[in-house]
């Protein structure tokens, strides 16, 4: 039995991401197909199985790889000291990584909306690099007194996190007239920390 190297197993496994990605953003979850997600990545049928024991899985995977490059765009971004200046280096993050893979999260806000009981716990749980970083900015912003301290931060993050899932819907169906991209990082920091109030 030949055996493989541990770095060829990531070049292996990284593949079988790409190609994930690229058929779940074009067939959606339900249409993507695993055997096809393997001999278009360029292996022999079954390959995803080595990797990953199913196609929820290899979904939740290719979902958390796109948090943490938003959570990794976000660490190396300059930011300033205030929350609303974190988020909104939060928020440009996550808006770097829709603009890179516009159909895939496509795909993952369908699945967030849909409430589906196969995919929607994998999306909470997957979408936990981002989320986390944005629960500690709230919680360093609740210590300072600069937002609110009687929420838990976890909660304050799903709802930021909402906030900005909601703007996507409301930029693709409108066609990108409002909110665009450029405009959307401000506008999410501003409904989450001011609101509607004068």
């Amino acid at each position: 039995m030949v055996r493989i190297s541990r770095k060829a197993r990531e070049t292996v496994r990284q593949r079988l991401l790409e190609e994930a990605a690229i058929q779940f953003a074009r067939d959606g979850f339900e249409g993507a197909n695993i055997n096809s997600i393997a001999t278009e990545a360029g292996f022999a049928k079954g390959t995803v199985y080595n990797y990953f024991s199913s196609k929820e899985e290899l979904f939740g995977e290719v979902l958390s790889a796109a948090c943490q490059r938003a959570a990794a765009g976000y660490a190396a971004a300059p930011k300033g000291d205030s929350v609303r200046s974190r988020l909104e280096a939060l928020a440009t993050a996550d808006v770097a990584v829709l603009r890179d893979d516009e159909p895939f999260m496509k795909v993952l806000v369908r699945e967030a909306m849909s409430f589906r009981p196969q995919t929607y716990p994998l999306v909470v749980q997957h979408l936990a690099p981002f989320v986390d970083v944005v629960r500690d900015v709230l919680a360093a912003g609740a210590a300072s007194s600069e937002i609110r301290s009687d929420r838990p931060p976890a909660q304050l993050a799903l709802l930021f996190t909402g906030i900005l899932t909601l703007l996507y819907v409301q930029h693709w169906g409108s066609g990108g007239a409002w909110p665009t991209l450029d405009e959307l990082p401000a506008l999410a920091v501003t409904t989450f920390l001011d609101g509607a109030g004068t």
